[in-house]
């Protein structure tokens, strides 16, 4: 799907809520959810060391 810049910045940011466990991820809107999702799981395996 195409995100404009608004919706990038939403998506970003509702990643960042639902890591820091302020939102879970029934709170995040239906639109974004899977890319939330997607986005999640590549931030925690960067984090635990997978591009190396």
């Amino acid at each position: 799907m195409k995100w404009t810049i608004i919706d990038e910045k939403l998506i970003d940011a509702y990643v960042v809520l639902v890591l820091a466990e302020r939102k879970t991820i029934e709170e995040v809107p239906e639109k974004y959810r899977e890319e939330v999702e997607i986005r999640k799981a590549e931030r925690t395996i960067e984090v635990l060391g997978g591009d190396e």
